[in-house]
C-alpha cells in the first residue's frame, strides 16, 4: 500500500487550497503532500512536501485523520491529514501547485475529489476520523466514488517508515 500525507493551512475561517497543476489529481483543488519516501515517517514527509510545494515549513500542526483509498483495478493508498495553524516562510506557487485561500465556508468541493466534500466537513468541524473511499479507477479522467466507510476516531498510529 502507497502511503501519503496530506496538509492543509488554516487561518481564521480561511483553509489554503493548491490546484494541482500536474500528477494524481490534476485540475482539481486539494491540500499540497505526497508520497512518503523511504525513511521518513508522516510528520517527515509533511515538512518536506510543505516545503517543496508551497515553501512553507509547519510549525504547529494536528494530525485529523487517516484516508484509505481503494479502486476496482488494484490501487491502495493510504494517507495521513493534518492541519497547519503556524507555520514559516512565505507561501509560494511551485510546478507543481498553485496555492489559494478559501473561506471554509465557501471550500470549491465541486473543483475537488468527490470523497473530500464527506470527510473534510467532519474534520473541519473538529472531528477526528479514519475513512475508507472506494473508486472505481483513481487513475482515470473521472473516478467515481461507489462507497465509503467512516469511523470517528484515528484508530492507526501515524506512518513510521
Amino acid at each position: 500500500m502507497k502511503k501519503y500525507v496530506l496538509g492543509y493551512l488554516l487561518r481564521g475561517e480561511e483553509i489554503l487550497l493548491i490546484y494541482k497543476k500536474r500528477g494524481l489529481g490534476e485540475g482539481l483543488y486539494n491540500g499540497f503532500g505526497g508520497k512518503i519516501e523511504v525513511g521518513e515517517n508522516s510528520l517527515r514527509a509533511l515538512i518536506r512536501e510543505s516545503k517543496e510545494e508551497i515553501g512553507v515549513i509547519p510549525i504547529e500542526f494536528e494530525r485529523v485523520a487517516r484516508l484509505y483509498f481503494f479502486d476496482d483495478v488494484g490501487v491502495e493508498m493510504a494517507g495521513d491529514v493534518f492541519f497547519i495553524t503556524k507555520w514559516e516562510g512565505e507561501i509560494v506557487e511551485s510546478d507543481e501547485a498553485k496555492p489559494q485561500w478559501f473561506k471554509i465556508s465557501q471550500i470549491p468541493y465541486d473543483k475537488m475529489w468527490e470523497d473530500d466534500k464527506i470527510w473534510l466537513p467532519l474534520v473541519l468541524q473538529g472531528k477526528r476520523i479514519t475513512g475508507k473511499f472506494y473508486f472505481d479507477d483513481l487513475y482515470s479522467d473521472s473516478p467515481k466514488l461507489k462507497g465509503y466507510t467512516i469511523k470517528e476516531r484515528i484508530l492507526e498510529e501515524m506512518f513510521q517508515m
